[in-house]
């Protein structure tokens, strides 16, 4: 194999399918990208069994097609730091070398009979969704998940899709987000799946790329995203999800609209007295007031009014304030709804158009 291509062009590809190398010892292949050389066209393809994702570079000056198998972090390591605009990758003998001007490395290869089959994507039985709806609908449902408090053993996110419409939803016993968007369904296609954290956030990185359409094929054990050059497919997580809308309070009578802005700064404020082992802020609502209180045995105490618009009946509950803040910071109106009961029924923000947060109270009690 022989080839030459832009710098930024194959630099792009390493970013997408880099994160899917796996660092396990137990499978020394699993830590390769598959480099394929063929029609001026590159394809980059790592896996870790679970997740599997491919990037097609195009307009690269193919001399000599072939299939080289190298360590996917030494390769993509080279092409950050190259400093030409134009970078050759030549494999003989399972020997790449990749030169420049004034630059040469030569990296050992496998054999690349040993690399796992990558599955291919078939063009049918396939939704199709913009972007910018797709990646608004895993930032704003899959941060549950994917932070280091993310309860361990949690469902992945859940897709499911129903003639035009798609929703996706994610929870962690403590809190659940739920968002729907707009899709092109034209064969009426309806199905669902539970697809895991890892592969939905390798997702969200795929779709930094150019594309506006995105394709999305569910099967019964994997699913599919497809963008103009990029292919991901991921295995789902076995089972029914939880009926999620149970959780969903419907008679909420108290409710009030909160400046983003404002209410953001009013909780990380009001939190700063909470610890690890206690995250208790206590939200009281009054007469066109909002009281954020935290009153910590170990720390100290911290009291934040806001005036807000609201003359019915008071009310106080406990909140987590991270699980708040985790919610504000995805949000991208001016305006974000907060719908209650009483201390023990849940808390619903709501921001936009059909976007739900559901945040489960805390206790009170010696508080």
């Amino acid at each position: 194999m022989k080839i030459k291509c832009n710098k930024e062009d194959i630099k792009k590809g390493f970013h997408i399918v880099e994160c899917n190398a796996s660092g396990s010892n137990i499978r020394p292949i699993l830590q390769n990208v598959k480099i394929t050389a063929k029609n001026n066209t590159l394809e980059l393809s790592t896996t870790d069994l679970e997740v599997s994702i491919s990037y097609v570079v195009d307009s690269v000056e193919v001399i000599e097609p072939g299939v080289v198998v190298c360590p996917e972090v030494k390769v993509a390591s080279i092409v950050k730091e190259w400093s030409e605009d134009c970078i050759e990758i030549t494999e003989e003998n399972r020997i790449c070398s990749i030169t420049g001007k004034g630059s040469y490395f030569k990296i050992l290869c496998m054999d690349p009979e040993e690399f796992p089959a990558i599955p291919q994507f078939t063009n049918e039985n396939y939704i199709e969704i913009d972007k910018a709806n797709l990646t608004e609908m895993v930032r704003k449902t899959a941060f549950i998940l994917s932070g280091e408090k993310a309860k361990h053993g949690s469902n992945g996110v859940f897709l499911d899709v129903n003639k035009n419409r798609a929703k996706m939803v994610a929870n962690d016993g403590r809190r659940l987000a739920e968002i729907k968007r707009k899709i092109d369904n034209p064969n009426g296609l309806r199905n669902s799946c539970i697809i895991p954290i890892k592969g939905i956030l390798q997702v969200l990185r795929m779709l930094s790329d150019h594309d506006e359409i995105i394709k999305i094929r569910i099967e019964e054990r994997r699913v599919f995203v497809r963008t103009e050059k990029s292919t991901l497919c991921s295995q789902l997580i076995e089972g029914q999800y939880p009926e999620y809308e149970e959780v969903i309070p419907t008679n909420l009578d108290k409710r009030i609209t909160l400046d983003k802005r404002t209410f953001f700064s009013a909780v990380r404020r009001g939190s700063v007295m909470t610890t690890e082992e206690y995250k208790l802020l206590r939200f009281k609502i009054l007469e066109n007031l909002l009281e954020l209180r935290c009153t910590s045995p170990d720390v100290g105490e911290a009291k934040v009014e806001m005036p807000i618009e609201y003359s019915g009946e008071g009310l106080e509950i406990g909140l987590n304030p991270d699980y708040i803040l985790d919610f504000l910071k995805v949000v991208d109106t001016d305006k974000v709804g907060l719908e209650l009961k009483d201390h023990s029924t849940a808390g619903v923000f709501k921001a936009g158009n059909d976007y739900t947060y559901v945040v489960m109270p805390m206790s009170l009690e010696g508080s």
